[in-house]
């Protein structure tokens, strides 16, 4: 088994990196071409079918992520929200969401991601860790639990999810009842913020003014108001672990992973 320090020192590294800034995004832009984008595949699974994997990419540094274990049945899918990055090299998608460990992919072509182990290294195998662009932006509609501010006034929800910072008008149905109730006792003053937890789906509902359809909170379920509580600030950058030296070649900096023969360009 490989040592667990040197992953998770690479994930530290990889995930203390905040949401593209404008320069990363043109970047990025030259890199995966046009967003929004959708990315699809089934990948290999140690106890199941298959995973299928569903991936979108927004312009804004947000990402929507879908897996499915395939043969196992109802309630084994899972979706996750948060940001993406790419790597200095811009040759590694880092997808920093809801769990522990980053997910990471290389980007081979504007049309390919090939799935990367923990250690940000290819699985060396003659299976598929693929997955490729659809010719379409396929819009996921991701159900999970969400942490954001919500705040009501006009007659009217709002919620700012705290991991992505997008913002999304309250669906009023499912559980939203609740959530307007107990907003109401807490609130300090009209329309004010309040921290609140949500099981929900970001779903795809008509516009309140105007034609068309926007991305919506629907909330399945509330679980609860936090008064005087905020998201918090943004991931800043890191400075890097004590499993990490600083090296030089020629006029490059690098930081070396300990331990393994790993090196990252020192500018992020």
């Amino acid at each position: 088994m490989r040592p667990l320090m040197p992953a998770l020192c690479l994930a530290m590294l990889l995930a203390a990196r905040p949401a593209p800034a404008a320069g990363q995004a043109r970047g990025a832009a030259s890199v995966l071409e046009a967003l929004p984008a959708s990315f699809a595949g089934d990948l290999p699974c140690a106890d199941c079918d298959g995973i299928r994997y569903r991936l979108n990419l927004f312009p804004d540094g947000a990402f929507y992520l879908g897996m499915t274990y395939l043969g196992k049945g109802d309630g084994a899918a899972f979706d996750d929200i948060g940001t993406w990055t790419l790597s200095s090299n811009q040759q590694v998608l880092v997808l920093k969401g809801g769990r522990e460990a980053s997910t990471l992919f290389r980007i081979v072509d504007a049309t390919t991601l090939r799935k990367l182990d923990l250690e940000g290294r290819d699985i060396d195998s003659t299976l598929n860790y693929a997955i490729t662009r659809a010719a379409t932006f396929e819009r996921l509609e991701p159900r999970l639990t969400l942490r954001g501010m919500f705040r009501y006034m006009a007659d009217a929800g709002l919620f700012t999810e705290c991991s992505t910072g997008q913002r999304w008008p309250v669906a009023q149905e499912a559980d939203n009842a609740t959530l307007e109730r107990e907003y109401l006792k807490v609130r300090t003053e009209p329309g004010g913020p309040v921290l609140v937890r949500v099981d929900g789906r970001v779903a795809m509902r008509p516009k309140m003014e105007g034609e068309g359809l926007q991305p919506t909170l629907v909330p399945e379920r509330f679980i609860g108001a936090f008064p005087g509580e905020t998201c918090g600030p943004r991931p800043a950058p890191a400075r890097p672990p004590s499993c990490f030296w600083r090296s030089s070649v020629g006029s490059s900096d690098f930081w070396l992973l300990k331990a393994a023969s790993v090196r990252f360009p020192l500018a992020v």
